[in-house]
């Protein structure tokens, strides 16, 4: 599937006129807990001619494309799912702390291109305590209340994404870092924090989903929802410390466009 993978990212690179930079894995699979059926999900950073920036209808800063098992073009049921941000769009993002741009650059399944080593460093080294525990914060609150407490029938998968959420914001909080993108990696990181009973309760949803089904249901844990619900209810956000200078993340821009613009005409 990788092989078929840098196929669409060169396909895409001629049919939109871009150059990916990079593409990555930005979802179980990088998180390490995707099941057998699990599909993959590719995200990308590409630049565009310099001429196409320098007018008034500027394109579209996403690219959007779905795939089948086949690796064939789909609408729906895709196994390959494959978004792209324009570089302007991706470091807008970035400059403000956003958590998804972030992951992209800290993810180690690389498809495509290699990672920025300037946008790397800056993310790490400068990211926005409030912004990234906000988010996992959000994503633990919006999976527990949808797809847990709601009733509904509850799965691995939307267990771990709830508790995926709740240890990031916890290593945000404690470790004053960017979480690692490996999922066990934060959770025995956290081993001081993290009660035992529930760090052994992780480690078997894990357990379970990596030889399950993605959408394989379980019984409710009475232990965890107690423990995500308190976690929802009384955690809260660190101080708003996020004044970071902008003027690296401006050179590189200036640097991507000016050498592939070079590049095009020599």
């Amino acid at each position: 599937m990788r092989k078929r993978i840098r196929e669409i990212c060169s396909d895409l690179e001629a049919q939109y006129t871009v150059s990916i930079l990079f593409a990555v894995e930005n979802g179980s699979r990088a998180w390490r807990l995707d099941s057998e059926d699990s599909d993959f999900d590719v995200r990308f950073v590409f630049v565009r001619p310099l001429l196409h920036y320098l007018q008034i209808a500027v394109p579209k800063p996403v690219i959007t494309m779905a795939f089948n098992k086949a690796g064939e073009r789909c609408e729906k049921n895709a196994y390959i799912d494959i978004s792209g941000f324009d570089l302007f769009k991706f470091v807008q993002l970035l400059a403000n702390s956003n958590p998804t741009t972030i992951e992209w650059l800290i993810t180690d399944i690389i498809y495509y291109g290699e990672q920025n080593r300037v946008f790397r460093e800056f993310a790490v080294n400068n990211f926005s305590r409030a912004a990234l525990f906000y988010h996992y914060q959000s994503l633990s609150r919006n999976n527990f209340e949808k797809y847990i407490e709601s009733g509904k029938q509850v799965t691995y998968k939307r267990y771990l994404y709830s508790l995926r959420g709740l240890v990031n914001a916890l290593w945000v909080l404690h470790e004053d870092s960017v979480p690692p993108i490996i999922f066990t990696k934060a959770v025995e990181g956290l081993a001081a924090i993290i009660p035992d009973p529930i760090s052994e309760e992780i480690h078997m949803l894990i357990e379970k989903k990596l030889k399950g089904k993605e959408k394989e249901p379980t019984p409710h844990i009475k232990n965890l929802d107690s423990y995500i619900l308190h976690f929802i209810k009384n955690l809260k956000a660190p101080e708003k410390r996020f004044h970071p200078s902008i003027d690296v993340l401006n050179s590189e821009i200036q640097r991507i466009i000016l050498s592939n613009w070079f590049s095009s005409i020599t």
